[in-house]
């Protein structure tokens, strides 16, 4: 019998999202009233160019953006339905901890790695640091989207063994 340990639950595009795109076309559509202000009246001109500091937001905006749209094509395969599954015993598990804490193992032939700051809070990463699950020689079930070079994690079933009373 297994029990789920850990099951990602799928977000939304939340209103952050869209104050993002007004952000962007705002600052895109007022930027020689912008660049106005910042030179004649706040005369700031000289402690850094506008269209630099103009070219910092916008690349900030538009990577924001670009995470979102990556967000929005994993809710989609997860809704379609490409999740897979594979069932066994935890091995080969290696934890690097520096800054961040990093875990590989393996389940069957199938690869996981993951670290608990880079990986997207939508898929597991062992952020509490003190797993009782993710250990050498325990039997899981584990429901990935696999990607090019990565399987995230997504749902993450324990073996209990039934007791007899």
């Amino acid at each position: 019998m297994f029990e789920i340990y850990y099951q990602s639950k799928i977000p939304t595009i939340g209103w952050d999202f869209y104050i993002t795109i007004v952000i962007t076309f705002s600052l895109i559509f007022s930027f020689f009233f912008l660049r106005r202000l910042y030179e004649d009246k706040l005369k700031l001109s000289n402690l850094m160019d506008f269209r630099l500091l103009f070219s910092l937001v916008l690349l900030y905006l538009a990577i924001n953006i670009y995470a979102y749209c990556e967000r929005m094509e994993r809710i989609d395969r997860i809704e379609s339905g490409e999740l897979v599954s594979v069932e066994g015993i935890i091995t080969d598990l290696k934890t690097e901890k520096a800054n961040s804490q990093r875990e590989s193992f393996k389940v069957g032939k199938v690869s996981f790695e993951y670290n608990d700051y880079i990986t997207s809070g939508m898929f597991f990463a062992n952020r509490a640091h003190d797993s009782k699950v993710i250990k050498e020689g325990n039997r899981v079930k584990i429901t990935y989207l696999p990607e090019e070079d990565d399987n995230l994690i997504f749902e993450i079933k324990v073996f209990k063994p039934k007791v007899k009373q």
